[in-house]
């Protein structure tokens, strides 16, 4: 009877493979389990958090990539709201109150920022092609490696790194030679009422070898017709003119790095 006993026991026994194990395009988890962030899990894990402040934010370590393909539903990093009540700079270029609100985060991984947005579409999205994609619906994202930000112009090291709706990309440095090729790995997708991209960008592609710990960092939420920027809601604005003036009587990222906020990996 206890040998009876033990074959039914041993036949009804199913380990459970316990949470942690690596996923990702070439494996599978166990049954029972899925996979995110780049482990099996068993429960939706939690997003790693960006801390905020003023001018500040973290930009959480990852143990995996993020896969580049404008679905957000696998972010791994909690999201920060940008909308005209906590944007540090709004721009109504034509926009009368009608901007284009979303939310955005960072992530790092092997020595490369990642951002991830997602965007209320203004319609029309905006058709205009390469390099004037800025007057589309877009994000901006301003970037300095080095984290020197101490002059208007900007450095061999730093870019404005556009991309809109229709992942199409462009980099322009102010002051410093207009347009630049920055190699630049993006993806987005456009839904009913939103729109999302994702990117990332290593140090090489802005001519450095590593990011500084603390880097300068800005981003705008473009609303864009095709033939008009209409506005950008900018995540942070160090001052106001005249203070930070640049030449052309205007204060903001896209002409001015000293306006750039900074973000700092948070790494191991």
């Amino acid at each position: 009877m206890r040998l009876l006993w033990a074959v039914l026991l041993a036949g009804c026994y199913a380990p459970v493979p316990p949470d942690g194990i690596a996923c990702g395009e070439a494996t599978v988890c166990p049954e029972s389990q899925f996979c995110a962030f780049g482990t099996c899990v068993t429960e939706p894990p939690a997003c790693l958090p960006v801390e905020a402040g003023r001018g500040k934010l973290t930009i959480p370590e990852l143990a995996v990539a993020p896969v580049i393909d404008g679905e957000l539903g696998d972010w791994p990093t909690c999201f920060v709201t940008l909308d005209e009540m906590t944007a540090g700079l709004v721009r109504d270029l034509g926009a009368g109150g009608k901007y284009a609100p979303g939310r955005f985060s960072l992530a790092s991984f092997d020595n490369r920022l990642y951002v991830a947005a997602e965007l209320l579409s203004v319609q029309p999205l905006g058709e205009q092609p390469v390099p004037d994609i800025y007057l589309n619906s877009a994000i901006s994202v301003y970037v300095d490696a080095s984290g020197d930000c101490d002059t208007a112009r900007y450095d061999d090291d730093a870019a404005q790194i556009v991309v809109d709706h229709a992942n199409r990309t462009a980099a322009f440095q102010s002051g410093n030679g207009g347009i630049v090729t920055v190699r630049v790995d993006s993806a987005s997708k456009v839904g009913a009422s939103t729109f999302t991209i994702e990117m990332s960008v290593g140090p090489e592609s802005l001519g450095s070898t590593s990011f500084a710990e603390t880097i300068g960092f800005d981003i705008g939420l473009v609303g864009g017709d095709g033939e008009v920027m209409t506005s950008e809601l900018v995540w942070f604005q160090a001052c106001e003119a005249p203070a930070c003036e640049c030449a052309n009587g205007q204060s903001a990222p896209f002409c001015d790095t000293r306006q750039f906020g900074t973000a700092t990996f948070s790494r191991p």
